[in-house]
C-alpha cells in the first residue's frame, strides 16, 4: 500500500506548528523545506520517500502546511496545520483528500533542519528536512 505510506509522510511534513516562544523563533519554520525519509504502512513494506514542504505562518503560533511527497510509484499532496508546542517542537494534524487519510505529526526544529514524525491509522513514518 504505497499510497498509504506517502500519505503518512506528506502529512507529517505538512503538519508542523508550534506554541509559545517568540515571533522570530516561530518565523524560522516559515518557508520551503525538502528532504527524505521512510514510511512504514501497517499492511505493506517500508518505502523511501522524498518530500517538499511549505509552511506559511498564519498567526504567532500557527502555520499552514502544504506538502508534496513521492516514492518510486506515487506522488501525494497533503495539507495541514501545526502549532508551536515548545521553542523547538511543533505538533499538528494532516489530511490527504485524495485518499481520505488523516493523522498526527510532530516536528522537531534544529536550526536549518527538522525531523518530522507522523502516524495515522494506516501507518507511521519519519522525514528529515532542510530549509531551502
Amino acid at each position: 500500500m504505497k499510497q498509504v505510506w506517502l500519505l503518512l509522510v506528506v502529512g507529517s511534513a505538512a503538519a508542523l506548528s508550534t506554541l509559545g516562544a517568540t515571533a522570530s523563533a516561530s518565523s524560522s519554520l516559515d518557508g520551503v523545506w525538502s528532504g527524505s525519509g521512510e514510511v512504514n504502512p501497517k499492511d505493506g513494506e517500508r518505502e523511501t520517500v522524498r518530500c517538499r514542504v511549505q509552511y506559511k505562518q498564519e498567526s504567532e503560533k500557527v502555520f499552514g502546511v502544504t506538502a508534496t511527497c513521492a516514492t518510486r510509484s506515487r506522488k501525494i499532496q497533503q495539507t495541514g496545520k501545526v502549532l508551536k508546542a515548545t521553542a523547538s517542537t511543533y505538533v499538528g494534524d494532516f489530511y490527504n483528500q485524495s485518499y481520505d487519510v488523516s493523522g498526527r505529526v510532530r516536528v522537531v526544529l534544529n536550526g536549518a533542519t527538522q525531523t518530522v514524525t507522523f502516524r495515522s491509522a494506516r501507518g507511521t513514518g519519519s522525514v528529515s528536512l532542510r530549509k531551502q
